[in-house]
C-alpha cells in the first residue's frame, strides 16, 4: 500500500506540473486551478506517506531518500500555501513539482540503508524538522534565483519568449527571493542552535563535515542579507550567492549523509 501511494503521488505531481505549464503558456483555460487542486491532493498523500515513517512508532527507520522526500514535500507545501496570498509562489512548481515526483519515485524504487532515529527525543525532532523546513524554504528561494537569472539573461539579449514574459517582473522576483532567504535564514539558525543540544562529540558522531558546511551556508545567507540591507546587493551577485548557499546545504544535508550512510555504512548516532 505504501509503495502504491508513492507511485500515485508521483504521478499526480507530474500531472500538476503539466497543467501548470499549460496555464503559464495560456493554452488551457482553468488549468492553473486544476494544477493547484491536483498538487494539493498529491501533497496530502505525500504527507500521509511521510507520517507513516516519521510518526508511526517511537523508533523510526529513516533513509537519505526519506529526508529528501520530506524536503520536497516542505517546498511543495510552501508553494501551495502561498496561493492564499497576493504574491503566489506557485509558478516555482515548474521545478519543485518534478523534483518532488523524482524524490517519491526514488524512495519507492531505490533501496538505501536506513538510520534508526528515536522520534520521542524533543531536541532531535526539533532539529530535524527545522533543518528540513529551512532547506525547503531556501530551495524555493533557489528556484526563484534561477528564474531571476533566466529573466536577466534574456533581458540582456533583448529576447523574451512567451514563457519568460508570463513570469513576474525581475524586481518582484528579487523581492520574493529575499523574503524567502530571510525566512529560511531564521529557521536555519534555529536548526543550528538546536543541533548543539544533542551533539555530544562531532568527531565520534561523524558530524564535522555536515556542521561545517551548514555553518558556511548560514554565513553565506547571512552575508547576502547584510549586503542587501546595507549595500543594496541584487542581480547576478544575489543569484550567485543564493545558489552557492543552496549548494553548501545540499552538500551538508545530502552529500555528507550519502557518503556516511550509503558509501561507508555508518550513522551519525554511532
Amino acid at each position: 500500500m505504501h509503495e502504491f501511494m508513492l507511485a500515485l503521488t508521483a504521478t499526480l505531481y507530474l500531472l500538476a506540473v503539466v497543467l501548470l505549464y499549460l496555464s503559464i503558456r495560456h493554452t488551457a483555460p482553468g488549468s492553473r486551478k486544476a494544477s493547484i487542486s491536483i498538487a494539493s491532493i498529491a501533497a496530502l498523500l505525500h504527507l500521509l506517506t511521510q507520517a507513516q515513517l516519521w510518526l508511526g512508532a517511537e523508533i523510526a527507520q529513516i533513509s537519505i531518500l526519506n529526508v529528501f522526500s520530506l524536503c520536497a514535500l516542505t517546498a511543495v507545501t510552501l508553494l501551495l500555501g502561498s496561493v492564499l496570498f497576493r504574491r503566489s509562489l506557485f509558478d516555482a512548481g515548474l521545478v519543485a513539482l518534478p523534483i518532488a515526483s523524482v524524490a517519491l519515485l526514488a524512495e519507492w524504487l531505490i533501496p538505501v540503508p536506513a538510520t534508526v532515529m528515536e522520534t520521542h527525543s524533543t531536541a532531535v525532532t526539533i532539529h530535524v524538522f527545522s533543518s528540513i523546513t529551512a532547506f525547503g524554504i531556501l530551495s524555493v528561494a533557489g528556484v526563484y534565483a534561477l528564474f531571476a537569472a533566466l529573466i536577466d539573461y534574456f533581458l540582456r539579449r533583448h529576447h523574451l519568449n512567451r514563457l519568460i514574459r508570463t513570469l513576474p517582473a525581475l524586481e518582484v522576483l528579487e523581492g520574493l527571493l529575499f523574503q524567502l532567504i530571510a525566512a529560511g535564514f531564521i529557521v536555519l539558525t534555529v536548526s543550528l542552535a538546536t543541533g548543539l543540544l544533542f551533539v555530544s562529540d562531532l568527531f565520534a558522531q561523524h558530524l564535522v563535515h555536515k556542521t561545517v558546511l551548514s555553518i558556511l551556508a548560514w554565513l553565506v545567507f547571512g552575508a547576502l542579507l547584510w549586503g542587501r540591507h546595507f549595500r543594496g546587493w541584487r542581480g547576478r551577485l544575489a543569484v550567485r550567492l543564493t545558489l552557492a548557499g543552496i549548494g553548501l546545504l545540499l552538500l551538508s544535508y545530502f552529500g555528507s549523509k550519502l557518503v556516511l550512510e550509503v558509501l561507508l555504512g555508518q550513522s551519525w548516532q554511532s
